[in-house]
């Protein structure tokens, strides 16, 4: 209670900050860039959030939306810990920004990292990700309600795949139907597989019985008949190959939970600062580029503000608090 308290207050004394700043700035002109202005992701090239990152340097480019040059910044490890660090130290530039995640939330829930999500000053959601259960092809395992009836009767008779994290974004959804469904998560068999790839390539050889991935990352195999997905963790069904696979919520247990992609800054950016990429990034989303690459990674916009946000945010910290809880693994 007293880390959820100490975490409050930094996130009401940020609310406090950015209105302050609106009265302080109305008699400055409308900031924008002036200077190259950095998008820094926290894992390697070819990474989800690197490909969003340079989705959008080409979007910009393109569609003439931000003056100057834009680069993309790799700054992977510990845990998104070096990311988090390298955009602290740049407190009240507007020029440097970062690609936020449900996995930068965690980590820090979980105490893998000493900055937080909360401690950036958040600018916009763009997507959500939702997670989809699956088995093989030719499972025993008939559905989801199959599933849990097998780990209710024994939550270790079946062995989880996710990657890449335990207690990362893949694992809590499943984690939290589970919960929902009398089972205790924390006693299941999880296997933590280091890419998603890689834990699908062991759910097809038959390693694990079930695993968890963001629906981009198995439709091909189930469209192929090669993985059958079970359930998917968003408020409604998803369309297209996957129109008749049911949500976790359909099955009776109340779950709504995705992997979101936000876009943040240094912490002490100013109102004029928080507007101009308010802006930019509102229309980028509407773009045909962004539009069409939500169609083909099976991704939901979920387009909002700073203020919005950070109420969305503060109700993503109250459900991992309490599936992180239920895991044991819930440090701050």
């Amino acid at each position: 209670m007293i880390r959820s308290y100490h975490w409050r207050a930094r996130l009401y004394g940020t609310l406090i900050l950015v209105a302050f700043s609106v009265t302080a700035g109305n008699a400055q002109a409308a900031w924008k860039p002036t200077e190259k202005v950095e998008i820094v992701v926290s894992c390697k090239p070819g990474c989800g959030p690197d490909r969003i990152a340079r989705l959008i340097q080409k979007i910009w480019k393109t569609h003439d939306l931000v003056p100057g040059t834009t680069t993309v910044l790799n700054k992977a490890g510990g845990g998104g810990g070096i990311q988090l660090s390298y955009i602290e130290s740049h407190k009240g530039n507007g020029h440097v920004l970062g690609v936020g995640s449900s996995s930068a939330l965690a980590t820090y829930l979980t105490g893998r990292t000493k900055v937080g999500l909360l401690d950036m000053t958040p600018l916009a959601l763009l997507v959500t990700e939702y997670i989809v259960t699956a088995v093989k092809g030719d499972s025993p395992i008939k559905d989801a309600k199959d599933l849990f009836a097998r780990l209710k009767k024994d939550p270790q008779s079946l062995a989880l795949g996710t990657a890449t994290s335990r207690g990362g974004p893949n694992h809590q959804a499943v984690a939290l139907a589970a919960l929902r469904a009398g089972i205790d998560p924390a006693k299941m068999k999880v296997v933590v597989f280091q890419s998603g790839r890689i834990g699908r390539t062991n759910l097809l050889g038959g390693h694990i019985d079930f695993a968890q991935s963001s629906a981009g990352g198995f439709i091909n195999h189930h469209k192929q008949g090669k993985l059958r997905i079970l359930a998917v963790s968003a408020p409604s069904r998803l369309g297209g190959a996957l129109k008749n696979i049911p949500t976790w919520k359909e099955l009776g247990y109340d779950v709504d939970f995705g992997s979101f992609r936000s876009i943040m800054g240094p912490p002490g950016l100013s109102r004029e600062q928080i507007t101009y990429w308010e802006n930019v990034f509102a229309k980028t989303v509407k773009t045909k580029e962004f539009q069409k690459s939500l169609v083909k990674r099976q991704m939901k916009e979920t387009f909002k503000k700073h203020d919005p946000l950070m109420t969305f945010l503060m109700q993503q910290d109250k459900q991992m608090r309490e599936v992180l809880g239920a895991l044991n693994i819930l440090r701050r």
